[in-house]
């Protein structure tokens, strides 16, 4: 019956929240659709649902600090750019960088581990990616100098999000020409580049956050 459904999904929340640490927290649990037919690399089969292939867009948040100074209670989810940056980074300039990542393109100047995870899946995979938006907020009166860039796309490659971020704090401090910029984002093909061209480091893992999944009929 309903009820004892709700009852056993209601058990196991309570059972796996008691194994978690008190910083995480699962609620609202729910049953899974049946397994269906599907088109998967060109081969119709049986397949389980998968929370990752049937999301449709995925909203991430890294969070920076553009200041001299962050409150170290932060430290554990901000990132904070080094002193000698501070003054070469424009916040209206950066947030016109990352706008550029908005629309589709080839990320392969922004991914890592392609070949591995090729080799895993045992087929090529796509390096194009959809960014529906990509936005720089101020989260503060900008004194403190607080901001967050929300990603909004359809999928992320392995490290893309902060290789995005790195890559656009060096353009921003004059490290990367906006030129070389543009040929990562919207000519790796034409000119045969990939992630070995891109010599910009991956923003610091601490400041990502994965925001929220998105699966049909969510309303954003």
């Amino acid at each position: 019956s309903s009820s004892s459904s709700s009852n056993d999904r209601s058990r196991l929340e309570n059972s796996l929240n008691r194994m978690l640490p008190t910083d995480i927290r699962i609620w609202n649990v729910g049953v899974a659709p049946a397994p269906a037919l599907e088109l998967v690399n060109n081969q119709t089969s049986l397949y389980a649902w998968s929370v990752m292939r049937k999301c449709d867009s995925k909203l991430y948040s890294y969070r920076l600090c553009l200041g001299n100074a962050m409150d170290p209670i932060l430290r554990k989810d901000r990132w904070q750019l080094e002193n000698k940056w501070v003054s070469q980074i424009d916040p209206v300039e950066l947030a016109e960088i990352f706008q550029a990542y908005e629309g589709t393109h080839d990320f392969v100047c922004f991914a890592g581990a392609l070949e591995a995870t090729a080799r895993k899946k045992g087929v090529p995979m796509s390096t194009i990616r959809t960014v529906y938006s990509c936005k720089l907020i101020c989260e503060d009166d900008g004194e403190r100098q607080l901001y967050r860039v929300d990603i909004y796309l359809d999928g992320a490659l392995y490290k893309m999000v902060r290789n995005m971020v790195g890559t656009a704090i060096d353009v921003s401090r004059g490290k990367l020409t906006r030129e070389k910029f543009n040929q990562l984002l919207n000519e790796p093909s034409r000119l045969g580049l990939s992630r070995d061209d891109n010599e910009c480091k991956p923003a610091p893992p601490h400041g990502l956050t994965l925001e929220r999944v998105f699966y049909p009929n969510d309303d954003f």
